[in-house]
């Protein structure tokens, strides 16, 4: 048997280290590989699945058209209607089309050639809004014009717009959406969630380079429309009210606007409700008051921008809901209301209207001085006899007027589903109203300054809770 030498021993040994070098170095590469695959394909799977799609698939919002708005019979006041949004994908379009296209389209959509044509020029480009929400004449014209010259990357997708069949009627109640279909004012806003459905897409696959397949290849989810709202309003009752609203501001040069409500006296249901005038829900923006809308016109820079914000602003606001009032004779009805209910006055009593009738050093006219002599409660109602209703505030008392205020609902919001109502009236408590001095004592009189204090309430037009 040979004898191994030192040498080989050690030669012998350097193989073994060499190879045990060599398979470690191998097994942490291998375990490094397995380590980074698991990391890509499970870890940060979502992530790259995405990649994968995005390169695969063009994913394009169908946008769902909101629900109807109806009145109480059923006839529309705001629908959604069909129109598309023309956008472009200038990456995909040939060098050599793009001024040629740029020029058809911005005659076709009437828009400015060189802000197409910069654009289209923007060559890596996945995406360029070039006009929303056009008819389907012109989008008809789009899709003609890229068919015959063969153009790439132009895209025609269906939308939706908020459309209001009867123009500015009821405008301050309804509301308009913002270029999203999302509410702005009015019911739009207030129910914008139950309008507003659900989007459906259109899945396109694209090939290697990047190019849309044909349609066979496209998934097609369906939009959901919004649920619909019918309202306790009624047309022709609303039609009434905002052809006589607009007559008197016009025939008394009203300045701030005219309010009108209509209820139905046994539910509180709202028949009608207007502010007139008030503006076109198809075109919000636009100033309908051609003597304000000359002068914003007039302006420049920012003064015209705060001026244009104000007008819009001004124009858009529902005065029967977010506005406070002085009811004036109008509360002379809870007035006698209260009083019939505590007993404390009946349809026979008999009340004078003199000259004048004092209260704490005061004294009370009615309207142009007119004295109505001896009235009975109906009388003093139809004559709105200032004098009488004093005497029947008296009787009632400060502290059971105060309660009868409060039982009426009148120190707290109605609760109207409508947007932007004040959270509560201002009102004198009782503790605030001062003394009650009959100065002239009349038939029945007793004390309580009921027109003084009338005269100084601030509360909400008297509205139910319902539309």
């Amino acid at each position: 048997m040979q004898k191994q030498t030192p040498q080989a021993a050690q030669n012998r040994g350097m193989r073994l280290r060499t190879r045990l070098a060599a398979g470690f170095f191998v097994a942490v590469c291998f375990s490094t590989l397995v380590g980074r695959l698991w990391y890509l394909q499970i870890h940060e799977y979502d992530f790259y699945a995405q990649r994968a799609a995005g390169q695969q698939l063009r994913d394009s919002v169908v946008p769902a058209p909101r629900g109807d708005i109806l009145d109480a019979n059923g006839t529309p006041l705001a629908v959604s209607a069909s129109c598309w949004t023309i956008r472009a994908v200038p990456r995909e379009m040939a060098d050599e089309d793009v001024a040629e296209a740029s020029a058809a389209l911005a005659r076709i959509l009437e828009l400015d050639e060189t802000d197409v044509l910069e654009k289209l020029g923007q060559r890596k480009s996945n995406d360029a809004l070039l006009k929303r929400r056009v008819d389907q004449a012109t989008a008809d014209a789009v899709r003609e014009a890229c068919l015959e010259n063969d153009w790439q990357g132009i895209l025609i997708l269906q939308d939706t717009r908020r459309w209001y069949p009867e123009g500015d009627f009821a405008a301050s109640l309804l509301g308009f959406t913002n270029v999203d279909n999302q509410g702005v004012a009015g019911l739009e806003l207030e129910y914008n969630s139950l309008l507003t459905g659900q989007d459906g897409r259109v899945l396109s696959a694209k090939n290697a380079w990047g190019y849309d397949m044909p349609t066979d290849y496209d998934t097609y989810i369906q939009p959901v429309q919004g649920n619909s709202l019918q309202l306790t309003v009624d047309v022709n009752v609303q039609h009434y009210l905002e052809n006589y609203l607009s007559t008197a501001v016009k025939e008394h040069s009203v300045t701030a606007r005219g309010v009108g409500i209509v209820m139905e006296v046994d539910t509180g249901r709202i028949l009608a409700i207007a502010t007139k005038p008030d503006y076109d829900p198809n075109e919000p923006r636009v100033i309908q008051d051609e003597t304000v809308r000359a002068q914003v016109d007039a302006l420049t820079g920012e003064e015209r921008t705060q001026a244009l914000t104000l007008a819009q602003q001004t124009q858009w606001r529902n005065k029967a809901v977010s506005d406070l009032y002085e009811p004036g004779s109008v509360f002379k009805l809870i007035t006698c209301a209260a009083a019939l209910d505590a007993g404390v006055a009946t349809t026979s009593d008999s009340f004078f209207c003199g000259e004048s009738y004092g209260v704490a050093g005061v004294h009370f006219h009615c309207a142009n001085h007119k004295q109505h002599g001896v009235q009975n409660l109906a009388q003093a109602l139809q004559n709105s006899c200032n004098q009488s209703f004093i005497q029947i505030g008296q009787r009632l008392g400060k502290e059971a007027f105060c309660d009868y205020f409060a039982a009426f609902g009148l120190q707290e919001a109605t609760g109207i589903d409508l947007p932007a109502e004040p959270k509560k009236s201002e009102f004198y408590t009782a503790d605030r109203m001062g003394p009650a001095v009959i100065l002239a004592k009349r038939p029945h009189s007793s004390p309580m300054p009921r027109h003084r204090m009338a005269a100084k309430v601030r509360c909400g037009p008297e509205r139910g809770n319902e539309h």
